[in-house]
């Protein structure tokens, strides 16, 4: 692989880990903020639940960072993974976005999101594009 193609792998790795970590840090250690600012209410089950989500990401920035000092072959299915969980999370978001239909919340903070994640997945999937061509 190229040094140009190795710079743009890192480069993207390390944008998604930062963002991941930031919404991991985000849901475990201001559960009830986020929780309310985000989604409009607060309870104790919206809190599991965003704990849950931080704990995922965690383990993903986690394992993004491993494989940005480990090498990127041969993990695609993380990759894919990090890519459907990301895309589909966009998704719901622009489903709201689009019916206007906040519920409780605010509907630019749900545009935001709604932006973050679908960039988010695209630099997952414009990675997983990469990685098919070069190793061709």
């Amino acid at each position: 692989m190229n040094i140009k193609a190795n710079i743009i792998n890192i480069l993207i790795l390390s944008i998604t880990n930062i963002v991941i970590f930031y919404y991991a840090v985000q849901l475990l250690v201001f559960t009830d903020e986020f929780s309310y600012n985000n989604l409009g209410s607060f309870n104790h089950a919206i809190a599991g639940l965003s704990e849950i989500i931080g704990i995922i990401f965690l383990c993903f920035s986690f394992s993004l960072l491993y494989i940005k000092y480990t090498g990127i072959y041969k993990q695609e299915p993380l990759l894919y993974t990090i890519f459907l969980v990301f895309f589909l999370i966009a998704s719901n978001l622009w489903r709201y976005v689009f019916t206007d239909s906040p519920g409780e919340s605010n509907i630019n903070i749900i545009l935001i999101n709604a932006t973050i994640f679908t960039i988010i997945s695209l630099l997952m999937l414009i990675l997983i594009i990469i990685l098919k061509f070069l190793n061709k």
